[in-house]
């Protein structure tokens, strides 16, 4: 019989916790420059020493563009893995485990804190940017042809109208 004690250690897939208590994911405002910060280290390694099984590090965007402003960790910044590694050592020495919230903005990304355009899969109005995104390029299709158009928002079948579109996706 599995424990329903919060305190009693559990699994969480092929990782082990000492307890089941964890830290979800909470602004911390401790990236200013969008990079790991000592002080950033030294919160999430209290919440390790007062006892939670895990942390979990706030919204990380996987590209600048990805970000809501320019207060989160970016990961396609080269000067982030050392910080990285500084912080999941510091949590694992106070016998925690660590993990990271990880997104893309979208369409909410804000162009004045990222100063990159927002990005989505189609133009859509972007209340934060208050402009349209940029749309996401999409792949040529290997079955398009410079003569066949394909529908806005299709799957880049070779439609010429949505109509005629064979995803069966409803943004055909």
């Amino acid at each position: 019989m599995v424990s329903s004690d919060p305190f009693a250690p559990a699994r969480l897939g092929p990782i082990s916790l000492r307890n089941r208590i964890i830290k979800a994911a909470t602004f911390e405002g401790r990236t200013p420059r969008r990079v790991v910060t000592p002080e950033l280290i030294e919160f999430h390694r209290r919440f390790a020493a007062g006892g939670v099984g895990m942390t979990t590090v706030a919204y990380c965007a996987v590209t600048r563009a990805g970000s809501t402003d320019g207060h989160q960790i970016v990961l396609d910044n080269p000067e982030v893995g050392a910080g990285l590694r500084a912080l999941t050592d510091a949590v694992h020495a106070e016998g925690a485990a660590i993990a990271a919230q990880i997104g893309h903005a979208g369409p909410v990304a804000n162009p004045v804190g990222t100063k990159s355009p927002a990005l989505a899969p189609s133009r859509v109005f972007s209340p934060l940017g208050m402009r349209r995104t940029t749309p996401r390029p999409r792949p040529r299709s290997p079955r398009s042809s410079t003569n066949t158009r394909t529908a806005p928002g299709c799957c880049g079948t070779r439609a010429s109208t949505p109509s005629r579109c064979t995803s069966g996706t409803a943004i055909c």
